[in-house]
């Protein structure tokens, strides 16, 4: 049988059978969860004199239990609705990449002055979404909201295949679309860092804008800038969180077996065409039962977190939040992109996605695929600033300064956060302490 059609068979029973099922398994533990949770409130508060009267009508006693229905701050709420009670102003844009995909982007600022001449780009990493940066949502511990207090012009951007960026100027469904999910790390790189930041210029009508990226979102620009390095002009500085060129000492022990296992290249290979791309409705069961069966839930998916991208072991994370967190993240991303990750650790450098001989002769006219060519960011010239968190175990210290040595080096700042780990540079809740002023000062700088 064509391997393609095994393929096609995995597809179409992953999004007709396996979604389906795991969506009704969650929902019966959910309500479960729910009616347990109700029905022993009821039996105890019968127990006790100094509870509130009851009326005895069933509307009072309805809307009483209709009251409680969502009681977990955050989780039944859209993430652009958290972000508007904070009394920012808010705009959700469409950009449209050259290959026709349809990215999101946020923007929040307080006023409609906007004083500073440089727009701020806020992009996240892989299998994150713009929501990342407001897991705080505290005026004070939150990036883009620290920014928009100081009059700065803030976009938040989602790429291709995340859960706030899906769609596609020809394709009808892309959820059932094969087509659409066929997208690796290339695609970040060659189209969305593109149209993200042409798009921010053409609105803002500003010559430049400052680029800050955690993780991916360094990498997506360091490829795409190899292959252009005169786009660098569209840029007036550039901020890097964690920054990743190479990860050949990666140090999550998950991730190190998955490697060795091909896990991710399995699930691709059958089929499989997204990665932690959930719906609302499954998000926000999720961060429901991490408040309601903490012990299980919240340990559950935090351990997921921690095998993933790994923290400390005094972690900097609310997790008294967690569950909203979970409400709407992960973003995710197309299984083909991960895979395009696990290749980058083996060859140990920054290369096109690898088909194997065959098809890579026929794409690249040889049996290995090419490297980006990024010796060319020795003409990076722009002011750059790099923050690397000593429990950091998706890139480190040696592959920071394998980065370093392909960049020019003449006006680049690099600083070492003491005891963060890889999402600790968004989600830490001391980052407004450790990491923000420091931020603020090199786009202070940058300003003029």
């Amino acid at each position: 049988m064509n391997f393609q059609i095994i393929q096609t068979i995995t597809f179409y029973f992953f999004i007709w059978v396996l979604k389906p099922i795991a969506n009704v398994g969650l929902s019966l533990t959910y309500y479960s969860a729910y009616i347990a949770i109700y029905l022993t409130d009821y039996v105890l508060s019968l127990f006790v004199r100094e509870c509130e009267s009851r009326n005895p009508t069933i509307f009072h006693n309805l809307r009483k239990v209709l009251n409680k229905l969502k009681p977990y701050s955050g989780v039944y709420t859209q993430a652009t609705d958290i972000i508007l009670a904070q009394g920012y102003n808010f705009e959700s844009h469409k950009v449209i990449t050259e290959d026709g995909y349809i990215l999101t982007m946020w923007r929040i600022y307080k006023d409609g002055t906007h004083p500073h001449p440089h727009p701020i780009i806020l992009q996240h990493g892989l299998l994150d979404s713009s929501w990342s940066w407001f897991i705080n949502n505290d005026k004070k511990l939150t990036l883009p909201y620290i920014l928009a207090e100081q009059g700065y012009d803030v976009w938040l951007a989602n790429n291709r295949g995340n859960k706030y960026s899906i769609g596609h100027t020809k394709f009808q469904s892309v959820n059932y679309n094969q087509q659409y999910w066929d997208c690796s790390f290339d695609d970040l790189a060659k189209y969305d860092f593109k149209a993200i930041v042409l798009y921010v210029k053409n609105i803002t009508q500003r010559a430049k804008v400052i680029y800050l990226g955690h993780s991916q979102g360094t990498t997506q620009a360091f490829a795409y800038l190899s292959n252009n390095i005169e786009f660098q002009n569209h840029l007036k500085c550039f901020i890097g969180l964690g920054p990743a060129m190479f990860i050949s000492n990666l140090r999550s022990t998950f991730l190190q077996w998955a490697i060795k296992l091909y896990i991710f290249e399995i699930i691709y290979y059958l089929g499989i065409p997204y990665f932690f791309v959930f719906d609302d409705g499954f998000n926000i069961k999720i961060g429901a039962l991490c408040y309601m069966i903490p012990l299980i839930f919240r340990n559950f998916f935090f351990e997921i977190t921690n095998q993933l991208c790994g923290f400390p072991q005094k972690n900097k994370i609310d997790l008294t939040r967690f569950g909203n967190m979970v409400a709407h993240e992960p973003g995710g991303c197309a299984t083909k992109n991960i895979v395009q990750w696990m290749q980058f650790f083996r060859s140990k450098q920054l290369q096109y996605f690898d088909y194997g001989a065959t098809q890579n002769q026929a794409l690249y006219g040889q049996r290995d695929p090419p490297p980006y060519p990024v010796d060319n960011l020795k003409n990076f010239t722009i002011p750059k600033y790099f923050y690397l968190g000593t429990k950091d175990v998706i890139t480190d210290t040696d592959d920071l300064g394998k980065m370093l040595n392909k960049l020019d080096q003449t006006h680049m700042k690099v600083e070492f956060i003491d005891d963060y780990a890889h999402l600790d540079y968004v989600w830490a809740v001391d980052a407004h302490v450790k990491l923000y002023p420091s931020i603020l000062r090199n786009i202070k700088e940058n300003q003029n």
